[in-house]
């Protein structure tokens, strides 16, 4: 086998690398800090030998020869391709997290916070747990195979070195992060409801039994309240994510098509 042969490949593997490893560091479960670095690396250097085949070299590159300008010329859209894709699978989960904070807030959870691992600050622990219930779901769903699936197609649709960055990119980064809001509003909406129509009755209490001592009945009272909502909600939990997950899918494959050429 011809040597010039080989040390291409092992240059294009390396390109493949750089993508890969950028873009599992950016998925959930995957990039999860939990997981140790050299377990990625070892991953992602499998990864890229299984998508090698796959990974061609834009024809504008073809004749330029080699040298350390054209490789970092190549590495530099890998590793924006890599991020792009990585960092857009953690909106639909940003959201989750984003309605259990709103309701570890109402519930009155908001000192009892927790340290979220994967951004490195404090969340509530509502949040926390909607949030793992959430990444069941998702790997329920084959969620982890169809990330791994997406990351192919990106080779197929966006050759090496070959990224652009079109103006309706920033539109449907836009759409995809205003989701975030609906999604948490979705999923917090019917616990809010409950909490919501609990302070009415206690109003209605505390005007009528003036005697009773309103702030030491509410605050359990908005507990109960709150968890038990939360419990009964669950199964439109799930049917939320499910919708959500078929909007992801179709805005992902989108955006993968906008950055090839």
């Amino acid at each position: 086998m011809d040597l010039n042969f080989i040390l291409d490949r092992a240059l294009i593997w390396t390109l493949v690398f750089i993508r890969v490893t950028a873009a599992i560091s950016m998925m959930p479960i995957y990039g999860y800090r939990g997981v140790p670095n050299s377990v990625k690396a070892g991953f992602a250097a499998i990864l890229s030998f299984l998508l090698l085949p796959a990974a061609q070299l834009p024809e504008a590159w073809e004749g330029l020869g080699s040298g350390i300008i054209v490789y970092i010329a190549l590495a530099v859209p890998e590793i924006v391709v890599g991020v792009i894709v990585g960092m857009v699978t953690h909106f639909l989960f940003y959201g989750i997290q984003l309605s259990g904070q709103y309701l570890g807030i109402q519930i009155g959870f908001a000192i009892a916070n927790v340290i979220d691992p994967n951004t490195e600050e404090q969340i509530s622990i509502i949040a926390q747990m909607q949030f793992i219930f959430a990444m069941l779901i998702f790997i329920s769903f084959n969620g982890h195979h169809f990330l791994l699936s997406g990351l192919e197609k990106t080779f197929q649709t966006v050759p090496i070195g070959g990224v652009r960055l079109p103006s309706e990119l920033s539109g449907l980064f836009v759409n995809m992060m205003g989701d975030l809001f609906v999604t948490g509003i979705k999923i917090a909406g019917p616990v809010m409801a409950a909490l919501f129509l609990s302070e009415v009755a206690l109003g209605i209490v505390a005007r009528t039994v003036p005697q009773m001592n309103i702030f030491i009945v509410g605050f359990p009272l908005k507990i109960g309240v709150g968890l038990l909502a939360l419990a009964l909600s669950w199964p439109m939990f799930v049917h939320v994510m499910e919708q959500l997950w078929k909007s992801f899918t179709i805005d992902w494959f989108t955006l993968i098509k906008l950055v090839g050429p």
